[in-house]
């Protein structure tokens, strides 16, 4: 992403070795599989940045895996698009197999807010259904704090530091749909 994303940077460059990273890169990013659904939703949104890394049937494959995922109450769990061994480091696999909404876990800030970003950058309209749908989810559970808190894969303690980020991706959906500043018309 922060090839692709540094205004001009790329255009700009002409030292070869360089450019034989960058494509080493991109040819990495096309050839090698995505373990579990969140590397695919990461190399969905790369995509979206640099032009020709997927094709368009298989991007659209990696939209529906995202929509395929959405929760009924319109959120994404993080806990549905990896195993705990493969998000986090796996400390807490065991534990977090054992809770009883192992097999349905809740939606999140984190997951919610990026899977909302992807979404929108990969061409979903703001209008469209799912998204209000996932929207009015973020609206509903904003902490009084002012963050999304997302319960941590990796740790017990009071620090769950994975909120920071979900807190700013839901933050970014909400300005890419036009929710920051005006929520009612995303109310029931």
């Amino acid at each position: 992403m922060g090839v692709a994303a540094a205004p001009g940077w790329r255009s700009t460059l002409q030292e070869e070795p360089l450019l034989a990273r960058i494509e080493n890169l991109e040819t990495y990013l096309r050839e090698t599989p995505p373990r579990h659904d969140h590397e695919r939703m990461l190399l969905l949104w790369a995509s979206t940045r640099l032009p020709g890394l997927l094709d368009e049937q298989r991007r659209r494959e990696l939209v529906d895996i995202i929509w395929r995922q959405q929760r009924d109450d319109g959120g994404w769990s993080t806990r549905t698009f990896a195993t705990p061994e493969a998000l986090g480091s796996g400390k807490r696999s065991e534990e977090l197999r054992a809770e009883p909404d192992y097999q349905n876990p809740p939606s999140d800030g984190y997951q919610t807010g990026l899977a909302v970003v992807v979404l929108r950058d990969a061409g979903t309209a703001a209008d469209d259904p799912r998204i209000r749908k996932a929207i009015r989810w973020l609206l509903s559970n904003q902490r009084e704090s002012g963050r999304w808190w997302t319960r941590s894969l990796n740790t017990h303690s009071r620090f769950h530091y994975i909120s920071y980020s979900g807190t700013a991706y839901a933050a970014l959906a909400l300005a890419k749909c036009g929710a920051l500043a005006e929520t009612s018309d995303f109310g029931d």
